[in-house]
């Protein structure tokens, strides 16, 4: 009886995995068939794109600059964005200034005013940081080009005498090397203990 029931049980399992992995292999069939699908279609347009069958949709950025929502809500505004920081400045203003000039201002319009005032706020500050990264670079490079004036003003001897000069520099860094040498012959080329552990 137990051999019936371990056999019965077993081939329940069996029937339960397998019905698991099919399921499982439909479900990625289909994500793949889905996936291919909107890949084919985004593919055949940039062909035809490419060939010049159809003509790229030409959207027209800024057409709208302010769009009124009504009901107390807030105005969608497109960013202004300038050339550089002070153009963007400007064109916060502006908002703001539009804002602002409504006869009987709502909320909307004011918390339109707070957003371009931080807006404009946080262009200023950059700025400022950029204002600060300039001086510190100015003053890195005035510095470095005050250090290498003074490697570039020290001048070598013409002639005869910068052949001495040249000789002699060279005689010192011999003599130098000879002594560290010598030194560590004498010491048995190992480091140099300290006197107080010899003592120790």
């Amino acid at each position: 009886m137990n051999a019936v029931m371990t056999f019965a049980t077993a081939s329940d399992q069996l029937q339960r995995y397998d019905a698991i992995r099919r399921k499982n292999a439909e479900s990625a069939y289909d994500r793949t068939v889905q996936y291919n699908g909107q890949n084919q279609k985004i593919l055949e347009k940039l062909e035809a794109l490419l060939t010049g069958k159809d003509e790229p949709q030409v959207v027209q950025p800024g057409s709208k600059e302010l769009q009124k929502l009504g009901a107390g809500q807030m105005e969608q505004v497109v960013l202004p964005i300038g050339k550089t920081l002070e153009e963007t400045i400007g064109l916060w203003q502006d908002v703001r200034t539009d804002a602002v000039s409504v006869p009987e201002p709502t909320t909307a319009d004011h918390q339109l005013v707070a957003t371009a005032s931080a807006k404009i706020a946080q262009m200023e500050t950059q700025i400022a940081l950029q204002k600060l990264e300039q001086s510190e670079f100015e003053t890195t490079m005035a510095r470095q080009a005050a250090e290498t004036g003074k490697v570039k003003s020290f001048e070598l001897p013409a002639g005869v005498d910068r052949e001495t000069f040249i000789m002699q520099k060279r005689f010192e860094q011999a003599i130098s090397t000879y002594a560290f040498q010598a030194e560590a012959r004498k010491n048995g080329y190992e480091l140099n203990k300290s006197k107080f552990s010899a003592v120790a």
